[in-house]
């Protein structure tokens, strides 16, 4: 029985500390970011001319440039706060919860927690959004890679911002 306890105890802590990834948590200024424009571009470029205006102004205003980022990460729960923003509140065992848009658009959202990693995901009737939040080794930056699929756009959106403390 001794031994059991002593192999179960260490494996509960373990995963208490990944699923609380603390070194994520706090507040995060952005240091650097992608040409969204360019890559919005680039991902609607073989849309025809009455489409694409359209898709790329959408695009455009859903996809900014965030100054900031807050993440509060417990067992129970994610929160990530872009901007000033009301947070993006998500259950930590990575179910999928409802999630209202500031303009109104409906999702469901999701939060996985990995190893240094959160994977968020947003999923519509319209298409999907990733955003990957990986933090450095060093624990000093925190890159956003963010990929917006949708049926409506030919390629994938990709871009990437980088967050430092």
């Amino acid at each position: 029985m001794r031994l059991a306890k002593s192999l179960v105890l260490p494996a509960l802590v373990a995963l208490s500390l990944s699923a609380q990834e603390p070194g994520m948590d706090g507040l995060w200024h952005r240091t650097r970011v992608d040409d969204i424009q360019a890559a919005i571009q680039a991902c609607t470029a073989s849309m025809n001319f009455i489409t694409r205006p359209i898709a790329r102004h959408k695009l455009a205003n859903v996809n900014p440039a965030y100054q900031k980022v807050t993440l509060a990460i417990t067992p129970q729960q994610v929160s990530v706060k872009l901007d000033d923003r009301n947070p993006i509140l998500m259950p930590a065992s990575g179910q999928e919860a409802p999630w209202t848009r500031e303009d109104g658009d409906k999702f469901q959202v999701a939060a996985h927690l990995g190893q240094g990693q959160i994977t968020q995901t947003f999923r519509n009737d319209e298409g999907a959004r990733t955003n990957v939040w990986r933090l450095s080794p060093d624990g000093k930056t925190l890159t956003l890679s963010v990929t917006v699929t949708s049926p409506r756009i030919p390629k994938p959106l990709t871009y990437t911002m980088t967050f430092g403390r």
